[in-house]
């Protein structure tokens, strides 16, 4: 073609004008544009944050109507252009046919040339030449044509790109590379809001883009097993940590995996499955990865220059997000893979752990820590009650030679612990620490009644810190002996913030502090596995109780002088002249002042009290010291002093009771097993038949013989016990006249301050009663002799040749010990008895029986049993529920013995006893 056609593409012109027509509008239509944008802000926002929205608003709007002007008339010059365009192709269409027949009108002269004769040839060259200059006179004159219609078209794109570059000006000067980014720093740069609306969106496309990417790696490994590899969760990790600060980003990509998501995520990097090597290098480096990120999503700390909108959007974001991981922690995982399992708790201090082990030591929000803190301590208390035996403090991870929490970082004692590590997360601050200690534990189906305290109320963390030792392991109120935890460390710190403060709060929590002491040091003194942890767990403890019970005299001495209450105490504290103190009973404070006095553990011999009793007993002498001095009445102290005393006496009498009745329990156990042995080796399948039977029956292989021996031989430690309390009550009452210069009644005095504490027999009277047990076993051993005809007593205990000879043993009728006949009178029995036959089973149903015992004079109904033997025995049963299972408890009374103990699923009050 002589005349070529300008290039161009009129359709993309068209179109990208009718594009720019169309933002234009979109624009228009925007409040922003409009410039309505700021009278309505004023109208919905106040404050300086209003004021400064309102500002960048108008700025905005005005920045974006130069924009919106300019993309009008970039559209018009784009037309315009394209309106040239459409010209100058037809017009250079137009030159190239004229051209065309320019040369058709010269060859059809030449072959009319050829035509003509012509001998000489001077009329055909002629003709040649003027047709060759007719030829070249018209090609000129189109291509002059052709140039001018370019020239034109070359104005016009001239004149067009002139205007856009005017509207491509507004936005960002003209010879820069135009993008996306530049048009949002040119109309956005330096307005607050607007950036901070720009960025989010940024963090949230990359939110969004790993999770997408999450969801797509966990479901590659299959929906039955999903797995990880080991370079792909390395990628993954890295992704994550390279925007790990990024809140708004942390923000999103955990909202849209959600706790399920993280949980399943976190099971399919392998986290319950064992492992070595570099796979722990990886696993540690997702959980430190994932641990920041959780730490940024759920803090209220925000960048530096974060506009208000975006603080606000920040922090309602951190609160729902940590209301699901609260809502998450007591959620068992299951890896379906290897069937590992873990609990929320158990993983978040993972991440926790994780995210300090890599050098992330920012700390989570006060209140989501101890939310979380509590929600723990909920999920661990209800792992004692279930009956899980393979998911151990929160995993079935195995831990790593001697330790007993498991963890994928170093010191798992400490990062393995949940509770621990979310107490870690709580500053200094002593309003925090207070506030943490007071913290309510959520409620749990499984926990259930094991989430209250020793007034009916709901267990704060403060309390289960305390009871926590003795709680940690699933074996009912049993506990390992070797357990060690960083608890007692927490305690140190956490209630130096509440030791001394006369405020509600903090005197309420020193009161619960003292009550689950005095109920945990109870429950320890009942469990031999317990008692030797108890010597050093609650050690920084008592130091602290024994200086609270000092500073809180004022209302000891009221509950000294006010009668036994019918009830228990509604409040915590009580005003006093030093402020608000904490505010027990008489029965309370003799538990705490018995929880000081006891902590030397068990031994068949009299022990002296506790160092924190002596040094609450030196300081209550100060006092006495102080007022003696100044002239006051000295009564009021030592009274105090009687009634401590005999508390600490009552303590350590029990124990020494427990610790006889453990003892005359292996007397009697050996003996009974020794008559077992010998009737099986007499009686072979017989002998083992007649032997069950006994015991079905309720019955003993024991002879009174037997018992004989036994009151002779078992221990007294509490005849012992008493006689060395009666010691230091002398010794005590010398300090005092030492004191008051014998110008006091002190023993009268010490005697009135005792009656407000547990009332205990004298050693007179234990020495009587035990000459009355040796007088009565005696007594009964040779009224068997005689009804035998043995030779002595002694021949009792020789083998017998004769099975027929073995009788069954069972209690006399005419008991000494009065059949209870209300549940209270049940309850105490209960309490008192020792357990025998079924009583003594560890299985759930029934061992749960010990657990409700408290319940027994509230709910239960006392019956009368006569077996066929003729013996009365007394039959207990009450309502009540196991696991969420309803059902029934019961007992069976015999003396001063427990023959029957069990928890019957769905079982009514009927007054007949489940058959065994």
């Amino acid at each position: 073609m002589a005349l070529p056609l300008p290039t161009g593409d009129v359709t993309a012109l068209r179109a990208a004008a009718r594009s720019l027509d169309r933002a234009a509008a979109r624009a228009r239509s925007t409040t922003t544009v409009r410039g309505t944008l700021a009278p309505r802000l004023g109208a919905v926002w106040t404050g300086d944050a209003a004021v400064a929205a309102g500002t960048e608003a108008a700025e905005l709007g005005a920045r974006a109507r130069r924009v919106v002007d300019g993309l009008c008339v970039a559209s018009r010059s784009l037309v315009t252009y394209a309106v040239a365009f459409d010209l100058a192709v037809a017009q250079v269409r137009s030159l190239q046919r004229r051209w065309d027949a320019l040369d058709a009108d010269h060859a059809l002269a030449l072959l009319r040339l050829d035509a003509l004769p012509d001998p000489t040839g001077a009329l055909g060259l002629l003709g040649s030449e003027r047709a060759r200059s007719d030829l070249a006179v018209g090609r000129a004159r189109l291509s002059r044509a052709y140039a001018g219609v370019l020239d034109d078209l070359r104005a016009t794109g001239r004149r067009c790109a002139a205007l856009a570059a005017g509207a491509t000006d507004a936005t960002f000067p003209s010879g820069a590379a135009a993008s996306s980014e530049r048009v949002r720093s040119a109309v956005t740069g330096g307005l607050w809001f607007a950036d901070g609306v720009v960025s989010t969106r940024v963090s949230r496309d990359a939110a969004l883009a790993h999770s997408l990417l999450v969801r797509r790696l966990v479901a590659d490994g299959g929906s039955a097993s999903p797995r990880l590899t080991d370079g792909t969760a390395a990628q993954l990790a890295s992704r994550v940590r390279a925007r790990a600060d990024d809140p708004v980003y942390a923000q999103a990509l955990l909202s849209e995996m959600g706790t399920d998501g993280l949980a399943r995520l976190l099971l399919a990097t392998g986290v319950t499955r064992s492992a070595s090597g570099t796979h722990v290098d990886t696993l540690r480096e997702v959980l430190s990865a994932l641990g920041s990120l959780l730490i940024t999503a759920t803090s209220h700390s925000v960048p530096i220059g974060t506009d208000p909108r975006t603080r606000a959007r920040l922090a309602s974001g951190a609160a729902l997000l940590a209301d699901d991981l609260v809502a998450g922690i007591d959620t068992v995982r299951v890896d379906p893979g290897s069937g590992g399992r873990a609990t929320g708790a158990w993983l978040m201090g993972q991440l926790l752990s994780g995210a300090g082990a890599a050098g992330d030591d920012r700390p989570l929000p006060a209140r989501f820590a101890r939310r979380a803190a509590a929600a723990a301590a909920t999920s661990e208390i209800a792992e004692t009650r279930d009956a899980d035996a393979d998911l151990r403090h929160g995993t079935t991870l195995r831990p790593d030679g001697d330790d007993l929490f498991a963890s994928w970082f170093d010191d798992a004692p400490r990062t393995g612990d949940a509770v621990h590590v979310l107490l870690e997360h709580v500053g200094d601050d002593p309003a925090e620490q207070a506030a943490l200690l007071a913290e309510p534990l959520p409620g749990s189906l499984v926990a259930g009644g094991a989430l209250s305290n020793s007034r009916g109320d709901r267990l704060t963390l403060g309390e289960h810190l305390v009871r926590r030792w003795v709680t940690f392991e699933a074996n009912g109120i049993e506990s390992n002996p070797d357990l060690r935890l960083a608890t007692d460390e927490d305690l140190a710190t956490l209630l130096r913030s509440i030791a001394t403060s006369a405020d509600q709060g903090s005197a309420e929590i020193r009161a619960r502090v003292m009550l689950e002491l005095s109920r945990t040091s109870a429950y320890a003194m009942l469990e031999a596995s317990t008692t030797r942890i108890y010597t050093t767990s609650t050690s920084p403890v008592e130091d602290l109780v024994a200086d609270w019970v000092s500073a809180m005299r004022e209302n000891v001495d009221v509950a000294l002088t006010t009668s036994v209450p019918a009830a228990r105490p509604v409040g915590y504290v009580r005003p006093t002249s030093d402020g608000m103190q904490p505010w027990l009973d008489g029965q309370e404070l003799t538990g705490v002042v018995g929880a000081l006095a006891v902590d030397t553990g068990t031994g068949l011999r009299a022990k002296d009290a506790g160092a924190a009793y002596d040094r609450l007993v030196d300081r209550e002498l100060d006092v006495a010291r102080r007022s003696a001095a100044s002239g006051d009445d000295v009564r009021r102290d030592v009274a105090r002093l009687g009634f401590l005393d005999q508390s600490a006496s009552a303590a350590l009498v029990a124990v020494a009771r427990r610790q006889d009745e453990l003892n005359r329990s292996a007397w009697r156990g050996l003996a009974e097993a020794g008559h077992v042995v010998a009737e099986i080796r007499r009686g072979g399948v017989t002998g083992l038949a007649s032997t069950v039977h006994t015991y079905v029956d309720g019955g003993t292989m024991r002879t009174p013989t037997d018992d004989l021996l036994i009151a002779l031989v078992r221990s007294d430690v509490e005849l012992s016990q008493t006689e060395l309390d009666d010691l230091h009550r002398g010794r005590l009452a010398a300090r005092i006249e030492a004191i008051t210069g014998k110008c006091t009644d002190v023993l009268p005095t010490i005697a009135l301050g005792a009656r407000r504490a547990p009332l205990l027999p004298t050693a007179a009277q234990l020495r009587a009663a035990r000459d009355a047990e040796i007088r009565a076993a005696a007594d009964a051993a040779f009224k068997d002799d005689a009804r035998r005809g043995s030779a002595s007593a002694m021949d009792r205990l020789k083998p017998r040749t004769v099975l027929t000879n073995r009788a069954h043993v069972t209690p006399a009728k005419d008991s000494h010990l009065a059949r209870p006949s209300t549940p209270a009178e049940a309850e105490e029995r209960i309490r008192r008895a020792q357990p025998s036959g079924s009583a003594l089973k560890s299985d759930p149903l029934h061992r749960s029986g010990s657990w409700v015992v408290e319940d027994v004079a509230e709910k239960a109904t006392v019956f009368m049993l006569v077996g066929g033997d003729g013996v009365s025995r007394t039959l207990v049963q009450m309502p009540g529920s196991v696991n969420g299972v309803a059902g029934r408890f019961e007992w069976i009374l015999e003396q001063d013995r427990i023959t029957h103990q069990l928890f019957v699923r769905d079982g009514r009050i009927t007054g007949v006893p489940i058959k065994p």
